[in-house]
């Protein structure tokens, strides 16, 4: 089975040590947004194909989850039949795909595979998330507590007012009953950004929730936290759909909704807090359509 690394599937490039350092380097650099593996390794590990829009934690050398990737296409073929649009994007120094086929066969040759035109290699293109997720540690109660004394917080979301550090801690030790709290971190600096978390996963649709510290707004994070809480969603329980209740008046929220591609569903008979006030609320929701693809 493939490691599963803050509740999602881990994706290891390389072989550890030089080999993977170089891969992930090429990746956090922007230049490598594919990899390929071998269709049997899927079979020998009874795990499915990656899907379209499947969030994979990036382990490094010390089997840390440093970055978050997101699937943006899988294409499976013959060895012989991988095309130059593949080598490219996999950025390893094939400028083609004869130039994969000679790298990739000594490379697995030297693992010990036997490779043939006719092995079918799984190619997985994807993207470099800005931000990753993790669960609460106790030593987030701090910069929780820093953050949700900002008004913004203060008024779009249930955190206690005032809020006190006994109240961070409370909720980093219990998660005030949710399901799952994470914090959201910049893949870059290591640094915490907010809350994403999921409430409740009942009848096939999970709701979530997130907020963005003052520090870290306008960088993509609550977005970013948005694409990958589905991935995490799915494998807690049977999800169809994840579901964002927000207040109408809250613009900026429901924008980050939009971007993350959650649509307007309906008006949602729940109240959402407006400050010291309640108000109408929308119920945002995206479809989880990530098929599972069982190797042959």
């Amino acid at each position: 089975m493939f490691k599963v690394v803050d509740n999602l599937r881990s994706i290891e490039f390389g072989t550890r040590g030089e080999s993977r350092a170089r891969l992930v380097n090429l990746i956090v650099t922007e230049h490598k947004r594919a990899t390929a593996g071998l269709l049997h390794d899927y079979a020998k590990e009874s795990e499915p194909i990656e899907s379209v829009g499947e969030c994979l934690a990036m382990l490094d050398n010390d089997d840390k989850h440093i970055a978050t990737l997101c699937v943006t296409r899988v294409e499976v073929s013959r060895f012989a039949d991988v095309p130059d649009e593949f080598a490219l994007a996999e950025a390893e120094g094939d400028l083609n795909a004869a130039d994969f086929r000679a790298s990739h066969l000594e490379y697995w040759s030297k693992v010990g595979e036997t490779i043939t035109d006719d092995t079918e290699i799984v190619q997985v293109y994807f993207d470099l998330l800005t931000h990753r997720l993790r669960p609460l540690r106790a030593d987030d109660a701090d910069w929780i507590y820093r953050a949700c004394q900002d008004v913004e917080i203060q008024r779009w979301t249930r955190v206690p007012r005032p809020y006190t550090k006994a109240h961070a801690e409370t909720f980093v030790a219990d998660q005030n009953g949710e399901l799952l709290a994470n914090a959201i971190i910049n893949s870059r600096t290591g640094e915490p950004a907010g809350i994403a978390g999921i409430h409740q996963i009942k009848d096939g649709v999970a709701t979530v929730g997130y907020w963005v510290a003052p520090w870290a707004r306008r960088t993509g994070a609550a977005a970013t936290a948005l694409n990958i809480l589905p991935t995490i969603a799915k494998r807690l329980g049977n999800v169809n759909t994840v579901r964002a209740t927000i207040a109408e008046t809250n613009i900026a929220s429901r924008t980050t909704a939009e971007r993350a591609g959650f649509k307007v569903a309906r008006a949602s008979s729940e109240l959402c807090p407006d400050g010291a006030t309640s108000t109408t609320a929308l119920e945002y929701e995206l479809a989880v359509q990530m098929p599972i693809r069982t190797p042959r």
